[in-house]
């Protein structure tokens, strides 16, 4: 069995010591049944030569989040039922798929020889994320893992659940989208070349009318440049991933995004939903302010809020209050209910309770908007696949109707 190191703070003496435990959760759960307040904890097993052994991480980009949220759920209940913390480790990498369970069995290992189950993550689950990683970490300290894996299942469900209702939304008008691109190719391609040789040979003789044209300007026009109009979609999408890639153009990108005519709100109340979501959730756990705001300004996928983060920590961390540094910052702005809530709750103590009250009316708002967005686009697809099928009959009955014209003349 694993021996840790400790120093504790009993009585108001500060004891230094050694026990045995089988994880150093245990190690702290048996400190503090004892009165005393663990200021450090930590293994004496060498453990050097297991990090060698334990080979490669494995890759872990194919891993999704729902399988670890599932992994999560069955640790929590695991835990809760009195199963040692190993156990349910290895446990749950028998029944997770093949490239978690090795994680999980490699964790285990790892914790078994005196890693912590923050380092023991960091090393080979960073497929968790910070967030997930900070909770556990602070269940570890204080013993309650088994909520901390839980309440990290919550939070990586409800941020699912948030980004799935904005894909179900655009589903729809993106399918119609592509359909619509396919009818304008199939009409550039096989309908307009044929329209157009009939039109041509009238018009050696008579004036077309402007609409016909206007469409054999354009036929001309995509036959001479369809291969550059392709061509520009693609180098477009190349310069932004490129262009992202420097942090200072990346967050004016973002910060751009927030206005944008119809999304811009969207974008908005996604973000006031994920920064106030996952701060109230870290500190409601227990997470120092600080470490929670740090870890909130590496999940957000917006760096613009990310920065804004970046000053808040910033703030709070030379002594002021977290409503002041929400105040110096946009998102005052963007988010003015959180603002209201948290300058209230600081008085009270709740701030937690009054971030996640903020998370419910974004996401609420958040549904909202993405709902109208996807009735409106819709239409407005059909009604420019409309237009383009319009316009190409239009010209052609012009053109027959200036033929025959001047046939009758």
């Amino acid at each position: 069995m694993p021996t840790f190191t400790y120093k504790i703070r009993k009585n108001g003496q500060t004891l230094t010591g050694k026990v045995e435990a089988e994880t150093v959760s245990t190690a702290a759960k048996e400190l503090r049944q004892g009165g005393g307040i663990v200021l450090q904890i930590q293994a004496t097993s060498d453990i050097s030569a297991t990090s060698s052994e334990s080979g490669r991480t494995l890759p872990q980009f194919f891993i999704s989040k729902t399988q670890i949220e599932l992994s999560l759920r069955q640790l929590a209940s695991l835990l809760k039922a009195g199963v040692p913390v190993l156990t349910a480790l290895e446990a749950v990498g028998t029944q997770s798929s093949s490239a978690l369970g090795k994680i999980y069995m490699r964790v285990a290992q790892k914790v078994r020889l005196g890693y912590s189950m923050k380092r023991s993550l960091q090393e080979e689950a960073s497929c968790f994320g910070k967030v997930t990683i900070g909770l556990i970490d602070v269940g570890e300290a204080n013993g309650t893992l088994d909520e901390m894996f839980l309440y990290a299942a919550n939070l990586m469900e409800r941020g699912r659940k948030i980004k799935s209702q904005i894909v179900q939304a655009f589903t729809y008008p993106a399918i119609v989208m592509v359909v619509a691109m396919g009818v304008s190719y199939f009409l550039v391609v096989h309908v307009l070349p044929k329209i157009m040789e009939f039109i041509v040979k009238q018009a050696k003789n008579i004036e077309m009318p402007l609409p016909t044209r206007m469409l054999m300007a354009t036929n001309d026009f995509l036959w001479a440049y369809g291969v550059y109009l392709i061509l520009v979609p693609v180098i477009l999408v190349v310069m932004y991933v490129l262009a992202r890639r420097n942090p200072d153009v990346c967050e004016k990108m973002d910060y751009a995004m927030l206005f944008i005519p119809l999304l811009g709100k969207a974008f908005r109340e996604h973000s006031n939903t994920m920064w106030s979501q996952t701060l109230g959730a870290l500190v409601k756990s227990g997470v120092d302010i600080l470490v929670a705001l740090e870890l909130v300004e590496g999940v957000m996928s917006n760096k613009h809020y990310a920065a804004q983060i970046r000053i808040i920590r910033e703030y709070v961390r030379q002594g002021g209050s977290l409503s002041k540094g929400i105040q110096y910052t946009t998102l005052a702005k963007f988010c003015p209910m959180c603002l209201s809530m948290v300058s209230v709750s600081e008085r009270s103590g709740s701030v937690d309770t009054a971030l996640l009250s903020v998370a419910d009316y974004s996401e609420e708002q958040l549904s909202r908007r993405v709902a109208i967005l996807g009735k409106l686009v819709e239409p407005v697809l059909f009604a420019f696949i409309g237009l383009i099928v319009g316009f190409i009959y239009f010209a052609f009955f012009l053109a027959m109707m200036a033929t025959t014209h001047s046939a009758a003349g």
